[in-house]
């Protein structure tokens, strides 16, 4: 064969043979495109899982963190009582009330009453209970939960005893194991070197005098570092004469001859 021949024979065939090779770089685009698409949805598949395991563990630990803490709250009823968001003019006779209110005994159920106050004798608002049963103190934990004292809703709540570090000494009285609590006064306002005998006999020029009469049932308590005046507990023989100290002194003026200078006087009964 002439190598014209040979040239025409290749000339006739080019056709097909571009026609073969496009065939084939489209099928091997076919083949990347699947490749790829497979592997993204792989991809997406194998990220969704890792969301929604991770959501899965952050859901199981969540529940777990739930039913740890209602495990905890589900304490077992005891006969003592905690009361939080009692406002600071409450008194004994606003729980006496509501152990009244939610008892067929009254407050005959109660133990023991007993107002917290922190290191300064300040009164923090809770206040605890300890009942003859705890069937008493469960149902005035459900009587007196969310209800109203001077605009505060309170919280009730079982807790297991009452902690000794909540009795104050400065309530115990001289010669007598019962708590000074509901007949004793704070005074607040006197200026700061007043000692307690200043006061005993500011007293008895007014015709009040402490239980015994003893100066040990007039106590100077703590005060902040930067209080400008000072605090006494003052013990009387009964809640009367303590409620009639507060109406004899509280918001009345002292007037300081050594300092020349006029102190407003704050008298609340403690509990």
């Amino acid at each position: 064969m002439s190598a014209r021949s040979i040239f025409s024979s290749l000339a006739r065939q080019q056709p097909a043979i571009a026609a073969f090779a496009q065939q084939s770089i489209r099928r091997e685009q076919c083949r990347l495109f699947r490749t790829s698409a497979m592997a993204l949805t792989t991809a997406q598949q194998q990220q969704q899982q890792s969301v929604a395991t991770d959501a899965e563990k952050v859901t199981r630990k969540f529940v777990d963190h739930v039913r740890k803490n209602r495990n905890f709250n589900k304490r077992e009823p005891t006969r003592f009582i905690q009361i939080d968001s009692l406002p600071m003019t409450a008194t004994s006779e606003d729980i006496r009330k509501l152990a009244r209110e939610a008892l067929p005994d009254g407050d005959k159920a109660i133990q023991e009453l007993l107002f917290v106050r922190d290191d300064y004798f300040e009164f923090d608002g809770r206040c605890m209970l300890e009942m003859k049963t705890a069937e008493d103190a469960q149902r005035v934990i459900e009587y007196g939960n969310r209800r109203m004292i001077g605009g505060n809703v309170l919280r009730l709540s079982h807790i297991d005893k009452l902690s000794d570090k909540m009795r104050r000494n400065e309530l115990n009285s001289v010669g007598d194991v019962e708590s000074a609590a509901g007949r004793s006064v704070m005074v607040v306002g006197f200026p700061t070197p007043t000692k307690p005998e200043h006061l005993l006999g500011y007293l008895r020029s007014r015709n009040f005098y402490p239980a015994e009469g003893s100066l040990d049932n007039v106590i100077k308590l703590k005060t902040r570092n930067q209080a400008t005046v000072s605090k006494f507990l003052v013990k009387f023989d009964s809640e009367s004469e303590a409620w009639r100290a507060v109406r004899m002194f509280h918001n009345t003026d002292f007037f300081s001859r050594k300092r020349n200078e006029n102190y407003k006087l704050q008298v609340s009964v403690v509990y």
